[in-house]
Protein backbone atom coordinates (compact mmCIF):
# COMPACT_ATOMS: atom_id res chain seq x y z
CA UNK A 1 0.00 0.00 0.00
CA UNK A 2 1.26 3.65 -1.07
CA UNK A 3 2.06 5.95 1.97
CA UNK A 4 0.01 8.63 2.93
CA UNK A 5 0.50 12.20 1.47
CA UNK A 6 1.33 14.62 4.73
CA UNK A 7 0.95 18.41 5.45
CA UNK A 8 4.20 18.91 7.35
CA UNK A 9 5.13 21.77 9.15
CA UNK A 10 8.29 22.79 8.67
CA UNK A 11 9.99 26.41 10.37
CA UNK A 12 13.10 28.13 10.24
CA UNK A 13 15.03 26.06 12.59
CA UNK A 14 13.93 23.21 11.05
CA UNK A 15 15.58 23.80 7.92
CA UNK A 16 19.13 25.29 9.30
CA UNK A 17 19.40 22.07 11.10
CA UNK A 18 19.48 19.96 8.52
CA UNK A 19 22.00 18.06 6.65
CA UNK A 20 22.54 16.88 9.09
CA UNK A 21 19.21 -4.93 4.05
CA UNK A 22 21.22 -8.34 3.87
CA UNK A 23 22.16 -11.78 2.36
CA UNK A 24 25.96 -12.13 1.03
CA UNK A 25 25.87 -8.65 -1.08
CA UNK A 26 25.33 -6.81 2.14
CA UNK A 27 28.96 -7.50 3.16
CA UNK A 28 30.41 -5.97 -0.27
CA UNK A 29 29.83 -2.95 0.81
CA UNK A 30 32.83 -0.83 2.06
CA UNK A 31 31.94 1.46 5.23
CA UNK A 32 32.43 4.10 5.20
CA UNK A 33 31.48 5.06 1.91
CA UNK A 34 29.24 6.87 -0.31
CA UNK A 35 27.19 4.68 -2.74
CA UNK A 36 24.46 5.62 -5.42
CA UNK A 37 20.13 4.18 -3.89
CA UNK A 38 17.35 4.29 -6.06
CA UNK A 39 14.06 4.18 -3.69
CA UNK A 40 11.67 1.32 -4.42
CA UNK A 41 9.38 1.86 -2.13
CA UNK A 42 7.50 4.31 0.79
CA UNK A 43 5.34 2.91 3.31
CA UNK A 44 3.62 4.58 6.53
CA UNK A 45 4.18 3.33 10.26
CA UNK A 46 2.39 4.25 12.84
CA UNK A 47 4.24 2.70 16.92
CA UNK A 48 2.05 5.49 18.15
CA UNK A 49 -0.13 2.79 20.05
CA UNK A 50 2.96 1.59 21.55
CA UNK A 51 3.60 5.03 22.81
CA UNK A 52 6.34 5.72 19.61
CA UNK A 53 6.83 8.08 17.00
CA UNK A 54 4.63 7.34 13.21
CA UNK A 55 6.16 8.39 9.53
CA UNK A 56 7.04 6.55 6.86
CA UNK A 57 9.65 4.36 5.67
CA UNK A 58 11.83 4.82 3.05
CA UNK A 59 13.01 1.81 0.88
CA UNK A 60 16.50 2.02 -1.02
CA UNK A 61 18.30 -0.32 -3.49
CA UNK A 62 22.12 -0.06 -3.00
CA UNK A 63 24.06 -1.68 -6.09
CA UNK A 64 27.56 -3.17 -5.17
CA UNK A 65 30.48 -3.37 -6.47
CA UNK A 66 29.41 -6.79 -8.19
CA UNK A 67 26.17 -5.70 -8.84
CA UNK A 68 24.20 -7.08 -6.35
CA UNK A 69 21.10 -4.97 -4.66
CA UNK A 70 21.02 -4.63 -1.16
CA UNK A 71 17.81 -3.11 0.58
CA UNK A 72 18.11 -0.49 3.35
CA UNK A 73 15.47 1.13 5.36
CA UNK A 74 15.21 4.49 6.55
CA UNK A 75 12.59 5.05 9.11
CA UNK A 76 11.61 8.93 8.95
CA UNK A 77 9.34 10.30 12.03
CA UNK A 78 7.44 12.90 11.88
CA UNK A 79 7.92 14.19 15.37
CA UNK A 80 9.51 17.29 16.11
CA UNK A 81 13.09 16.31 17.24
CA UNK A 82 13.46 13.97 14.45
CA UNK A 83 12.06 16.31 11.70
CA UNK A 84 16.24 17.43 11.01
CA UNK A 85 16.39 13.62 9.43
CA UNK A 86 13.41 14.05 7.20
CA UNK A 87 14.18 17.08 5.85
CA UNK A 88 17.74 15.61 4.96
CA UNK A 89 15.83 12.76 3.06
CA UNK A 90 13.36 15.20 1.24
CA UNK A 91 16.21 17.63 0.50
CA UNK A 92 18.56 14.47 -0.90
CA UNK A 93 15.32 13.93 -3.64
CA UNK A 94 15.25 17.40 -4.20
CA UNK A 95 12.21 18.03 -2.59
CA UNK A 96 10.96 22.20 -2.58
CA UNK A 97 11.07 22.78 1.22
CA UNK A 98 10.61 26.41 2.54
CA UNK A 99 9.09 27.59 5.96
CA UNK A 100 5.56 26.86 6.52
CA UNK A 101 3.63 23.66 5.70
CA UNK A 102 5.17 21.79 3.39
CA UNK A 103 2.32 19.16 1.28
CA UNK A 104 4.52 16.01 0.37
CA UNK A 105 3.62 12.78 -1.61
CA UNK A 106 6.52 10.43 -0.76
CA UNK A 107 5.29 8.32 -3.00
CA UNK A 108 6.51 10.97 -6.30
CA UNK A 109 9.87 9.83 -5.28
CA UNK A 110 10.05 6.40 -5.82
CA UNK A 111 12.49 5.82 -8.34
CA UNK A 112 14.58 8.84 -7.44
CA UNK A 113 18.31 7.54 -7.23
CA UNK A 114 19.90 9.42 -4.40
CA UNK A 115 23.45 9.28 -2.47
CA UNK A 116 23.54 7.71 0.67
CA UNK A 117 26.51 7.67 3.45
CA UNK A 118 26.80 3.82 4.45
CA UNK A 119 28.68 3.35 7.73
CA UNK A 120 28.50 1.07 10.99
CA UNK A 121 26.63 2.37 13.65
CA UNK A 122 28.91 3.54 16.16
CA UNK A 123 28.98 4.06 19.79
CA UNK A 124 28.49 7.95 20.85
CA UNK A 125 31.73 8.21 23.02
CA UNK A 126 34.08 6.19 21.73
CA UNK A 127 33.27 6.13 17.90
CA UNK A 128 33.68 2.17 17.79
CA UNK A 129 31.50 0.21 15.66
CA UNK A 130 28.37 -1.43 17.81
CA UNK A 131 27.48 -3.72 15.24
CA UNK A 132 28.33 -5.58 12.26
CA UNK A 133 25.56 -4.67 9.89
CA UNK A 134 26.18 -1.30 8.39
CA UNK A 135 23.20 1.37 7.85
CA UNK A 136 22.29 4.28 6.15
CA UNK A 137 24.17 6.84 7.65
CA UNK A 138 22.84 10.57 5.60
CA UNK A 139 21.34 10.68 2.86
CA UNK A 140 22.22 13.78 -0.18
CA UNK A 141 21.62 15.12 -3.30
CA UNK A 142 23.72 13.37 -5.91
CA UNK A 143 24.65 16.60 -7.17
CA UNK A 144 26.69 16.31 -3.89
CA UNK A 145 28.40 13.34 -4.32
CA UNK A 146 31.99 13.61 -4.57
CA UNK A 147 32.86 12.46 -8.45
CA UNK A 148 34.87 9.34 -8.72
CA UNK A 149 38.38 10.20 -10.12
CA UNK A 150 38.60 7.65 -13.47
CA UNK A 151 41.72 9.73 -15.61
CA UNK A 152 44.25 11.18 -14.34
CA UNK A 153 46.41 13.71 -15.49
CA UNK A 154 50.07 13.70 -15.97
CA UNK A 155 52.00 16.91 -15.06
CA UNK A 156 55.13 17.27 -16.34
CA UNK A 157 57.30 19.75 -13.97
CA UNK A 158 60.94 20.18 -14.51
CA UNK A 159 63.21 21.51 -11.77
CA UNK A 160 66.30 22.69 -11.44
CA UNK A 161 68.63 21.13 -9.80
CA UNK A 162 71.83 22.52 -8.23
CA UNK A 163 75.16 20.39 -8.44
CA UNK A 164 77.18 20.02 -5.03
CA UNK A 165 80.73 18.69 -5.62
CA UNK A 166 81.81 15.52 -3.90
CA UNK A 167 83.18 16.02 -0.37
CA UNK A 168 85.95 14.00 1.06
CA UNK A 169 83.91 12.06 3.39
CA UNK A 170 83.61 8.04 2.53
CA UNK A 171 80.59 6.13 2.83
CA UNK A 172 80.09 2.41 2.87
CA UNK A 173 78.45 1.00 0.15
CA UNK A 174 75.71 -1.68 0.26
CA UNK A 175 76.41 -5.19 -0.03
CA UNK A 176 74.76 -6.45 -3.46
CA UNK A 177 72.72 -9.20 -1.58
CA UNK A 178 70.41 -6.21 0.48
CA UNK A 179 67.88 -5.56 -2.87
Amino acid sequence: MPATARKIPITKEDLDGSGGGGGGAYAELVVPDDYEATLTDVSDYDKTKQGKSRGWVFEYDVETPSGKSVTFKSWLSFGANARWKLIEVLEAHDADLAEGIADIDPNAFIGDVIGVHIDFPRDKETDEPTSPYREIKQHFSLADMPEEETEFAVVEETVAVEEVPPTEEVVAEAPDDIF
